[in-house]
């Protein structure tokens, strides 16, 4: 095995040693970021290398977060991006210029935070996404990043990611989503999304729920933030804007409406620099996120099917957006491949669960590949909790994603829906691209 693939492949087993939310739902208290300012100080504070647009927001984050850090390279800029989570390569969180990190960089940068994370002993205690914030700052600090866009993980005041002067922070749609960490209600779940901007630091609003924004501007207004409202803006801002929903999703044309006023308020473009900006925002393709795909070949079984559609989506809004663009499409009637964590089945989810399953003529419910996994009978009966069906959807259970897409081949002509989790949907990614390990490929 060459070296740099021996030495990736090392600190992904370190990696993988580090507990993290994401694996075992077991949040740390959101209120402490000792352990990350530790870590980041003892790097020599590679944040401060470059400049920072962070966002935050329930629905939409990893898109926007996408299509600006795209439209900064069409500026000119260097341009590094940190989401979350990734479906098949542990890389695609840590892009430069748009491209997953090289393996021999990443591989560099986690050697030199993990083993400084190591010299701690646990006090601070650091989760994996501070590990994993770190070595993308030393990422972007190494490759000479002139422009970082941010994703938050969860929340805002207390992520990871809030630990940096920045430019512009962006907050994108707001719902309901881990209430068992950020709180109950919008309100408070937005107050700790809103923890992210700073006095006198413009932030870009997207457009939000109509009782939410009044509450928002006030609390811009107290703390002296300069908030701009996409609603207001845009059109005066895009007069001549060509968005459509022919190209795009609504989900994602709200991205790129939120992604166009973030660049217009920082470098006040032109009608012609506006028009290059809307042409290469429409031209970004979110994977996993309303993931429409035709005629995918899956190679082990020789077929073909003719419409999948991959979608991690896993709460309230993210789920009526799906239902919305298979009707826009045309995909109804359909076979469903459902999967989702139990910490997800939330009453909050029962009617746009029920919307998408009335649309299906086969059910095929799955587990995630996840601890907190919902069994397939979990699922099946949240949904049949949830009122009796009009139709009679043939109904299966299947003990993992392959065999699900199995089942699913016996319906080869009608559209496939992945959806439910972005675990399963980087599952089924990696089965039908054929990769057995992602990370060695």
């Amino acid at each position: 095995m060459p070296a740099p693939d021996k030495n990736y492949l090392h600190v992904l087993s370190e990696l993988e040693n580090w507990g993290s939310y994401e694996v075992s739902a077991q949040p740390r208290d959101i209120s402490k970021l000792a352990g990350i300012l530790l870590l980041l100080r003892d790097l020599g504070n590679p944040e401060k290398n470059f400049k920072i647009i962070h966002i935050a927001g329930t629905n939409g984050k990893g898109s926007t977060a996408t299509i600006i850090s795209r439209l900064l390279s069409v500026q000119g800029f260097a341009t590094g991006c940190y989401t979350s989570p990734h479906l098949t390569d542990i890389r695609e969180r840590i892009t430069l210029n748009s491209q997953s990190v090289a393996k021999d960089s990443f591989a560099q940068s986690a050697s030199v935070v993990l083993k400084i994370a190591r010299g701690y002993k646990g006090s601070p205690y650091l989760s994996y996404f501070d590990v994993l914030t770190a070595i993308a700052f030393h990422a972007f600090m190494k490759e000479k990043m002139e422009w970082v866009v941010l994703e938050t993980g969860l929340g805002g005041r207390a992520d990871s990611t809030n630990v940096t002067e920045k430019e512009l922070c962006v907050l994108t749609r707001v719902g309901l989503d881990h209430q068992e960490v950020l709180g109950s209600n919008l309100q408070e779940i937005a107050a700790e999304k809103i923890g992210i901007t700073r006095t006198e630091i413009p932030v870009i609003v997207a457009e939000q729920v109509p009782e939410l924004k009044p509450w928002l501007a006030e609390q811009f207004r107290k703390t002296k933030v300069p908030a701009f409202f996409v609603d207001e803006i845009f059109a005066t801002e895009f007069p001549e804007n060509n968005l459509s929903l022919k190209f795009s999703s609504k989900p994602q044309l709200a991205c790129i409406q939120t992604s166009l006023c973030a660049m217009q308020v920082l470098f006040n473009g032109d009608r012609l620099q506006q028009q290059k900006w809307l042409e290469a925002a429409q031209r970004v393709q979110i994977r996993g996120r309303l993931d429409l795909r035709q005629n995918v070949f899956w190679e082990k079984h020789r077929h073909h099917f003719k419409s999948v559609v991959l979608d991690g989506g896993h709460n309230h809004d993210a789920l009526v957006a799906l239902v919305e663009f298979l009707s826009a499409n045309k995909l109804f009637p359909c076979t469903l491949i459902l999967g989702m964590a139990s910490d997800k089945l939330d009453a909050a989810l029962r009617n746009p669960l029920k919307e998408l399953c009335k649309q299906a003529e086969k059910i095929i419910f799955t587990p995630v590949p996840s601890p907190r996994t919902a069994t397939p009978e979990m699922l099946e009966n949240f949904i049949i909790e949830s009122g009796k069906f009009k139709h009679s959807p043939e109904i299966k259970h299947a003990a993992s994603a392959e065999e699900a897409l199995e089942a699913a081949l016996l319906s080869i002509e009608k559209p496939l829906v992945i959806a439910g989790s972005f675990y399963l949907v980087g599952e089924v990614m990696q089965i039908l691209e054929n990769k057995s390990d992602p990370e060695t490929d």
